[in-house]
């Protein structure tokens, strides 16, 4: 082993031994301690480095820490799963079918693109790659995942992670003009923190209303209130336009009290922003329908008679493209990669994979959205309830944002969401676990009772006699 590690230090890119050295001790950690193992991936999922390894097509092939971890602790899931008969590679969940229908039109698609040499072999491999290890990350949580205990520690990691992304974002401000995530190279992706502060704001405040003591509740508020201060400067109108549907879904699901503190909690924020939010990012929501400088390489597109800024245009005017080569594909699109990039999810689905793969697409987000509130009226633990109210408050917030941003392939929203989706998903199954426990802890305590009872009677027998 050392020889070929010597050989292999000296001979490929300084990169490999390190992805390999995280990836047999996060082998040897998912054996021991998945619990541990699955803290760790929340934790990078944001806040690990990434390599870049070539770019294809204008997208750049990225190789992050989670990647590895992902892979490795889903073959550890496949391990597991041949030593015990409790453990099953895909848990029952109701998502199952689309999950798979979905991914085998994502892989014929692709395959065709290929054959018919729409795009790239790696091109493509790479992105199918990406979109499974999503739907790794949710079997192995279902898998993985089996007390209330396990959702609490998860939790905390995630407010902790949430907590340093958002620091990291407020010590750029000043020295440069739109604030990004850890890791996200020179140029950073605004868009792509503001996407994944709006699913963890949903989170956090669906917690906050449902939670039963205020020692966590007040740290998490300071934690949203704060976070709004790095979301101001992301500058992304893509998720400025998010926020306010995911902070609907939340003052429509709560009950008259909570409803009434959140809209004055809103009307606050507002006005606030209204005095006191710096002139630049009044001038970035302005921006869009009051822009003078129209590129001549950008035909303005017109609505109602003002014309829109060039970035808004030049998106239209792709999507414009986009379903004009639909037209050619129709059922089943270019592949993934296939057409140009696109900064809308939904045309970009439809150009890659035809109308069959956006009909598919379109059903998963219903029946996410459908699933999370017959769980969230269901609940009856705090906790959880306000966990499934935040997630469907996130999925609606991450399907506005995706009118504009390819939210459901940018990895640093889409693991934490699948992520979170699973420990939805699991609701029911964590709490029918804990009242099978409560019906055998109240057998237990009757048995017991009338054991006493004749202990008792024995007793008195013996003294009458």
């Amino acid at each position: 082993m050392s020889f070929f590690a010597g050989k292999m230090i000296t001979t490929v890119p300084h990169y490999w031994p390190i992805l390999i050295l995280v990836g047999t001790v996060a082998f040897f950690i998912g054996i021991t301690r998945i619990n541990l193992g699955l803290v760790v991936l929340v934790f990078a999922m944001l806040l690990s480095p990434e390599v870049s390894i070539g770019a294809l097509a204008r997208r750049s092939i990225i190789i992050r820490i989670e990647d590895v971890l992902i892979i490795v602790f889903f073959l550890v899931l496949v391990a597991r799963t041949a030593l015990s008969k409790k453990i099953h590679i895909f848990s029952k969940t109701p998502l199952n079918p689309m999950i798979a229908l979905y991914s085998v039109i994502f892989f014929v698609s692709t395959a065709k693109g290929v054959v018919v040499g729409n795009l790239q072999i790696l091109q493509g491999f790479f992105y199918v790659l990406k979109l499974f290890e999503y739907f790794m990350i949710f079997y192995m949580v279902t898998a993985f995942v089996t007390t209330r205990e396990q959702v609490i520690r998860l939790l905390k990691a995630f407010m902790i992670t949430f907590a340093i992304v958002n620091i990291y974002a407020v010590s750029q401000i000043g020295f440069t003009g739109r604030v990004s995530a850890p890791f996200e190279g020179p140029a950073g992706e605004p868009n792509t923190l503001g996407g994944y502060q709006v699913l963890l704001l949903g989170i956090i405040i669906g917690l906050t209303i449902h939670m039963p003591s205020s020692r966590w509740r007040w740290p998490l508020i300071g934690l949203a209130l704060f976070s709004l201060i790095p979301f101001s400067f992301t500058l992304s109108r893509a998720s400025y336009m998010a926020i306010i549907p995911m902070y609907s879904i939340l003052i429509i699901f709560s009950k008259f009290k909570q409803q009434s503190i959140l809209i004055g909690i809103f009307i606050v924020v507002v006005l606030l922003g209204i005095f006191f939010f710096p002139s630049h990012i009044k001038e970035r929501l302005s921006y869009t329908i009051n822009s003078s400088d129209i590129q001549e390489s950008i035909k303005p597109v017109e609505v109602l008679g003002i014309k829109l800024d060039p970035s808004t245009s030049a998106r239209i005017w792709s999507w414009v493209y986009a379903f004009e080569k639909w037209k050619e594909h129709p059922f089943i699109g270019y592949g993934v990669t296939g057409i140009a990039f696109l900064d809308s999810q939904y045309f970009l689905v439809l150009g890659e994979l035809g109308l069959g793969g956006f009909v598919v697409f379109l059903g998963i987000l219903i029946k996410i959205f459908r699933d999370t509130i017959r769980i969230y009226k269901r609940s009856k633990d705090d906790l959880l309830k306000g966990l499934a109210l935040g997630f469907l408050a996130g999925h609606v917030g991450m399907i506005v944002h995706a009118l504009t941003a390819n939210t459901f392939t940018i990895i640093r929203i889409m693991e934490p969401y699948w992520f979170l989706c699973a420990l939805v998903m699991l609701i029911p199954k964590l709490e029918g676990l804990k009242a099978d426990q409560s019906r055998e802890s109240q057998s237990a305590k009757s048995h017991l009772r009338n054991i006493s009872f004749l202990l008792g009677r024995r007793h008195d027998s013996r003294k009458f006699l």
